[in-house]
């Protein structure tokens, strides 16, 4: 997977959103989906949870996404 680079002393909802949109993108991109698809839509929403429950890099929400089976990622959209 290839991400932005972390950008270490940007903080706030800006930075959040980059690494939510950062590993979305990456993992949409992977597997051919479209990102205002309903899996797409599904993928994010899961991102914005499991980034509250404490994924905070690209890396590890991307991971994170890969875990989820496509039931649990339908869960969330």
């Amino acid at each position: 997977m290839t991400v932005s680079p972390e950008r270490g002393s940007e903080k706030g909802p800006e930075r959040e959103v980059d690494i939510v949109t950062s590993a979305v993108f990456a993992w949409c991109a992977e597997r051919r989906i479209g990102l205002r698809t309903q899996a797409g839509v599904s993928a994010a929403s899961a991102a914005i949870a499991l980034f509250e429950r404490g994924y905070r890099t690209p890396d590890a929400l991307f991971h994170a996404l890969h875990g989820l089976s496509g039931t649990e990622t339908a869960h969330y959209g």
